[in-house]
């Protein structure tokens, strides 16, 4: 036998020893994948998230920081392992999908101020329908995704989540800590939900009292023939004026909540109680 087939062999008898560790380590990083902004998209073919997912975990299982994986020696003990790595990735994942929607509300929030709640369009990545701005913005944020490397510094963070997290050691059923960090995403969503809208749904509610102001004093004035077109034409200007110039910031804002939210499920997965208000 060759000398470099003799150096591989002790590599390759390792790797089927290990096997079941591969394994579990391929259903958190799927359960992870399946909500990933981006990589989620279903335009994306499921061979590609496949092999994505495949060689992901093979990266992890190569790099050391996971060695074995301790559960009962019998097929209900491996299932329920199966079972609690899957739950683990997707809350991981789910944390991340949850605060980038907040793009999504604040644009459906703008629609509804500016008048185009009516009209939804199709989002090519999550396949549902979505309101117009929401749309534009969540596709910006995307680009931005990528482009400024933020997809790359999410998968390193669950890259780092088998320290924090070992297999088999997360605690899920019945954990506060856990239910307490859901409960800040759900708040933080609706802060920076109302703080993304706010300059173009704030002005365009003043214009509503003024024009309420002036129907009151002139009402053989039809408010919706006036109304409707003034506020369409604010709206685009406002969009175009203060949103989109200030979009880098928005996106910032909310790749960071993103990020934080989701070191926060990995904090409550891996603690006992320790969290508090």
């Amino acid at each position: 036998m060759e000398p470099e087939m003799m150096g591989l062999l002790p590599l390759i008898i390792d790797f089927f020893n290990n096997i079941d560790v591969l394994m579990l380590i391929l259903v958190r990083v799927s359960g992870f994948l399946i909500f990933l902004p981006i990589l989620s998209s279903m335009n994306i073919p499921l061979q590609f998230r496949l092999f994505f997912a495949f060689v992901v975990s093979v990266a992890i299982f190569s790099s050391g920081n996971v060695t074995s994986a301790t559960y009962h020696d019998s097929p209900a003990g491996l299932i329920m392992l199966i079972i609690a790595e899957l739950i683990t990735g997707a809350l991981m994942g789910y944390a991340l999908y949850f605060m980038f929607n907040v793009i999504l509300f604040a644009g459906q929030l703008i629609d509804f101020s500016v008048g185009f709640s009516m009209v939804n369009v199709l989002d090519p990545i999550q396949q549902i329908q979505v309101p117009i701005m929401g749309n534009v913005m969540y596709l910006l944020a995307s680009a931005l995704l990528i482009a400024t490397g933020g997809l790359n510094e999410l998968l390193k963070t669950f890259f780092y989540s088998y320290k924090a997290i070992p297999i088999g050691t997360a605690f899920i059923l019945g954990n506060k800590d856990l239910a307490w960090y859901a409960m800040m995403a759900i708040g933080t969503f609706l802060l920076l939900a109302m703080r993304i809208a706010l300059p173009v749904v704030g002005a365009l509610l003043l214009v509503t009292v003024c024009l309420g102001i002036v129907v009151k004093a002139s009402p053989q004035m039809n408010v919706f023939v006036v109304g409707m077109p003034l506020k369409v034409f604010l709206g685009l200007i406002l969009i175009s004026t203060v949103m989109l110039p200030s979009f880098n910031a928005i996106y910032e804002q909310v790749f960071n909540a993103a990020e934080l939210h989701m070191t926060n499920m990995l904090e409550g997965m891996a603690i006992n109680g320790t969290a508090s208000p």
